[in-house]
């Protein structure tokens, strides 16, 4: 049984339509990222879920109880939900134990017993018991972040909510702080919906991934293969990165500027244009009168420390490709290369117009 399982969900603001017949099932236990840009309507769903707004059409149902459809919708209060704010929202005033122990339900409990309970879910987000004492200024971003996270695993939720949580952090405590709340809710076996415009946010915390263009769900999957094989070219360039080259596709793979290159999937016998990530593309220098396919010339190079990225222009027509591998030894400006291609790529059908 999904532990939350929406269908068909439409939402409007006056004339502006936010969200159109939006379908999803997340598995109990599991942890599913919705991204998109601005404004595409990622944030307008989770506060349906949340209770927050009632959706016009459409049914939201949480461990297989309905708790909104069209002319009903149970108040936030009564939804087994936990919800993390992108700014944690804790109370200024009260100690990071008396935070915690606000999300604690089940009547009045003697003080041992809450403060037993509020020491194990600091330890379960990571935090030190002596961190109780403390009021939210005294604390990190990061650390903060955590704290929501007790408040709201206190209520032990059927589903945790997460809105663009990471996103006020600078951008190390963002990976750290991502890394401990992603443990923390796996090992606590708590079902999580993460909204997020971070493409990179979403890929490494989630084990499904759901891209959100103008209120649709444009592709739901697994990490790899929403990054790996995107459906469309939106899905290509928002998630990452694209190299894109025109080919003919026969037998599985591509004729390209790049030579025979295995295509994914069952690819259209006919012209097409495959989508390749840089990183698939290694630059290997050759000498400098080489030729013939897959021969480049290095225009520009840029050091990221780990990697490079290397731009590289082919013969004819072909507008310059972008090359990203180890910057160990890479090869330099003006320098000629043979570029290996990794593994397969996608075949679009080129638009007619």
């Amino acid at each position: 049984m999904s532990a939350l399982a929406l269908q068909g969900i439409s939402k409007s603001f006056g004339r502006a339509q936010v969200l159109h017949e939006v379908s999803l099932a997340v598995a109990s236990g599991s942890t599913t990222a919705v991204v998109g840009s601005s404004g595409c309507g990622k944030t307008t769903l989770l506060r349906v879920i949340a209770g927050f707004e009632a959706p016009d059409a459409g049914s939201v149902s949480i461990a297989g109880e309905c708790v909104a459809d069209q002319g009903r919708s149970v108040p936030p209060h009564r939804r087994n939900v936990g919800y993390v704010a992108q700014d944690g929202a804790l109370f200024p005033h009260l100690s990071v134990a008396q935070n915690i122990a606000y999300g604690l339900r089940g009547g009045p409990m003697r003080r041992k017993v809450v403060r037993s309970q509020v020491d194990a879910l600091l330890e379960m987000v990571a935090l030190d018991p002596t961190y109780a004492r403390r009021r939210p200024h005294e604390l990190s971003g990061g650390q903060q972040q955590r704290v929501a996270l007790a408040r709201a695993l206190a209520r032990k939720p059927d589903v945790m909510l997460l809105d663009e949580p990471f996103s006020a952090l600078d951008s190390g405590l963002r990976a750290a702080t991502r890394r401990a709340v992603a443990h923390t809710l796996r090992v606590a076996g708590v079902t999580s919906i993460l909204v997020t415009h971070d493409q990179e946010e979403a890929l490494s915390f989630a084990d499904r991934v759901a891209v959100m263009r103008t209120g649709e769900f444009t592709q739901v999957g697994s990490p790899e293969e929403v990054y790996g094989e995107p459906v469309d070219r939106f899905t290509a360039e928002f998630l990452g990165d694209c190299v894109f080259l025109s080919g003919t596709a026969t037998d599985g793979a591509a004729e390209c500027a790049l030579g025979r290159v295995p295509l994914r999937g069952n690819a259209p016998q006919r012209d097409v244009t495959i989508m390749l990530r840089p990183e698939q593309l290694i630059a290997k220098v050759v000498a400098d009168g080489a030729g013939g396919v897959g021969v480049g010339t290095v225009v520009a190079s840029e050091f990221l420390g780990s990697d490079v990225v290397l731009e590289i222009e082919l013969p004819g027509d072909q507008p310059a490709i972008t090359v990203r591998q180890a910057s160990v030894l890479p090869p330099p400006i003006d320098a000629k290369v043979q570029i290996d291609v990794l593994g397969a790529a996608v075949a679009f059908v080129p638009d007619k117009n």
